[in-house]
């Protein structure tokens, strides 16, 4: 049975006296809203630089001249047009024949060589990178790193306050996971607006973004059905290609109502 002490007692409040310490709230100009952050650009840069080792130590890293200069310049059109300033976006590709794109911590977006195969134009990329972009402009990345450091803290808060049966942890675990996936799928969305916006801005072609959404759903329906997971971390097709209709053509068709959960 273990004794809880009074300096146990003590130092969990202490711990969320430094976490909150450092916290600062600044109005982010692309989701509009006042936003609190205690991770600094210079230590989500730091973050980001050695997240990017360990992806290229996991995944070939593609040198091709004719298509680095391809991702670097649709990505700079869409980086100078982006909400914020305070990073350098840099843009690779790695080899992997799944289409896939994902943004680290401090503005480094990575493709994987079979993304690249799938678009088909210009626009159809900057659609891809806008989105990523969209992530880092809103600081999505950071945010999912302060709410895992939130997790962490309320759970060493309820084992302190004497929740410490497995079926205590394992219940909050899962209502803590369902709030982190909506907020995921928010994310996803948001950044789905956010990347036609840029696109906009920087003068490409925001249809691109639902020729290459559908394209990219057909794609994955072609794919071996996958085993049943309870939460899902994207939004339905459907929700996406209505969030970017919206935002490029600022209306939405009849079919965009009709939720086809795919």
């Amino acid at each position: 049975m273990r004794k809880e002490t009074r300096g146990g007692r003590l130092a969990l409040p202490l711990l969320a006296a430094c976490l909150l310490a450092g916290c600062a709230t600044s109005y982010n100009v692309a989701t509009e809203r006042q936003e609190s952050l205690f991770i600094t650009t210079e230590r989500e840069v730091q973050m980001g630089k050695a997240v990017s080792k360990r992806v290229e130590e996991e995944l070939p890293v593609v040198r091709d001249p004719a298509l680095l200069e391809r991702l670097d310049r649709v990505g700079q059109r869409i980086a100078a047009v982006a909400d914020r300033k305070d990073i350098v976006y840099q843009f690779a590709i790695v080899e992997e024949k799944e289409p896939n794109a994902f943004a680290l911590p401090g503005g480094i977006v990575y493709v994987t060589s079979g993304l690249m195969e799938l678009v088909k134009s210009d626009d159809e990329l900057a659609s891809v990178l806008g989105h990523e972009v969209g992530h880092l402009t809103a600081r999505h990345v950071v945010k999912r790193i302060q709410g895992a450091l939130g997790l962490e803290l309320l759970q060493i808060l309820a084992v302190g306050a004497g929740s410490t049966d497995s079926r205590t942890r394992q219940g909050m675990d899962l209502a803590f996971a369902s709030l982190l996936t909506a907020y995921s799928q928010n994310d996803e969305l948001e950044a789905d607006r956010l990347g036609a916006r840029y696109m906009k801005r920087a003068g490409f072609q925001p249809g691109a973004a639902i020729t290459f959404l559908t394209r990219l759903r057909d794609h994955t329906l072609k794919e071996p059905l996958r085993e049943f997971s309870y939460f899902r971390t994207h939004p339905y097709f459907s929700d996406r290609l209505r969030v970017v209709r919206q935002e490029s053509e600022g209306k939405i068709s009849f079919d965009d109502y009709i939720n086809t959960q795919r």
